[in-house]
């Protein structure tokens, strides 16, 4: 007993000592704080997702550190360094001796994309291990944690052998038709997760001063090629959720190497360009309604649209974004209402909402009725850590 009342006294320090640091950029810090603070009270609605959590960082610390350089197919380019994938919904052509030129089937996920022989895996695989590692040792996790998020951050951005080379010009390439696409601009999504779980490590020494700063290099030089590329032109050209995950990395990119005043240029034109253009008054969404698996495209189109509105609070109050939150809900409440089944997508997946709705709560300070039935069917989900409910309902009876 004593020695957990010490552990706990001093996870309440390093709270107060960390409310003092450079706020994070996608997530919120006191956010992060407070459920650290009733995991050192023992709160029992965060224990499911906390003991997922440890397993989950448990598991990456046993996991060698990631490299693009550790794929089986060689690039075009012939460097290991540069990144490949495939487009996932993309066949071998039945008509032809050799399979090319591939052939799309949209919502069928190729089973060639996954694996060892190309990168995309491995990417979404690399952000989610420094993510739980970093979030683990934020909420008191030994060094060890903290450490391993670290070197996975230099051995994937910063080592000479093992860095990945700052351009997505071999993303989600067609085998017999191109070697990279604008499309391959969304496997790097979630490289968000590495951008504040590099600022909550560095505040806490694990990532040194000089680590941070080349780290903001590599993201300068991909951000460059971002504004540059004919292929990045073209994914910012694109009207459904690639366009919004554009400038969700962007605008996130820009304010991580310091160009500030892009960013907020770049989020002035997001209701006009994005918002308003793919999302209708009653909250439809056409251009994600129309693929094989509309309730997926539709939530995943929101889960860059309220990343945007982390980056400018504005975008919170913006009428269309709003209004497609409260359609999705709606459907996942009354799955037979939804007009919108299809054979890939028979049934709905409420639980794709969660982080949205979450995000939605603690921006706006109003409930979101689908969250009650989610922590009863979803209570290990490591959203409810990131944004935890209000203290009335931790408190509740």
């Amino acid at each position: 007993m004593k020695r957990r009342a010490l552990l706990l006294a001093a996870m309440a320090s390093q709270v107060h000592a960390a409310s003092q640091e450079t706020p994070l950029l996608t997530l919120d810090r006191s956010a992060l704080d407070e459920t650290r603070r009733r995991l050192a009270a023992g709160d029992p609605q965060l224990t499911a997702a906390h003991a997922t959590l440890l397993a989950r960082a448990t598991k990456a610390l046993k996991t060698p550190l990631r490299s693009v350089t550790d794929k089986k197919l060689l690039p075009p380019s012939g460097s290991r360094n540069d990144y490949m994938s495939m487009g996932p919904y993309w066949w071998p052509n039945p008509d032809t001796p050799n399979g090319l030129p591939y052939i799309r089937r949209d919502g069928q996920r190729n089973p060639q994309v996954a694996g060892e022989a190309l990168d995309s895996d491995r990417m979404q695989a690399f952000c989610r291990d420094v993510f739980e590692l970093t979030l683990a040792h934020h909420f008191g996790a030994p060094d060890s944690h903290a450490d391993k998020a670290a070197a996975a951050i230099r051995h994937w951005f910063l080592a000479p052998e093992t860095r990945m080379t700052p351009h997505l010009r071999y993303g989600q390439g067609i085998p017999g038709i191109v070697d990279g696409r604008a499309e391959g601009l969304i496997d790097t999504r979630n490289l968000w997760m590495v951008i504040d779980a590099a600022l909550l490590l560095n505040a806490r020494g694990a990532l040194p001063d000089a680590a941070l700063a080349a780290l903001r290099q590599w993201f300068a030089e991909f951000t460059q090629w971002m504004q540059t590329s004919p292929i990045a032109h073209d994914e910012d050209k694109a009207g459904n959720n690639h366009g919004m995950f554009f400038d969700a990395q962007l605008v996130n990119y820009l304010l991580f190497t310091g160009e500030n005043d892009k960013a907020k240029a770049r989020l002035a034109s997001v209701v006009a360009r994005r918002i308003r253009p793919q999302i209708e008054a009653d909250g439809r969404m056409p251009r994600e309604l129309a693929r094989t698996r509309p309730f997926h495209y539709c939530a995943f189109n929101l889960e860059a649209a309220t990343r945007l509105a982390q980056y400018d609070p504005a975008l919170w109050r913006e009428p269309r974004l709003l209004q497609a939150i409260a359609y999705l809900q709606a459907a996942a409440l009354s799955p037979a209402n939804w007009k919108y089944v299809t054979p890939t997508e028979p049934t709905l997946e409420p639980d794709k909402l969660l982080p949205i709705l979450l995000m939605t709560r603690h921006a706006t300070k109003q409930e979101q009725a689908l969250l009650e039935p989610l922590a009863a069917s979803r209570p290990a989900e490591l959203d409810w850590l990131i944004w935890p409910a209000p203290a009335k309902r931790v408190n509740a009876a």
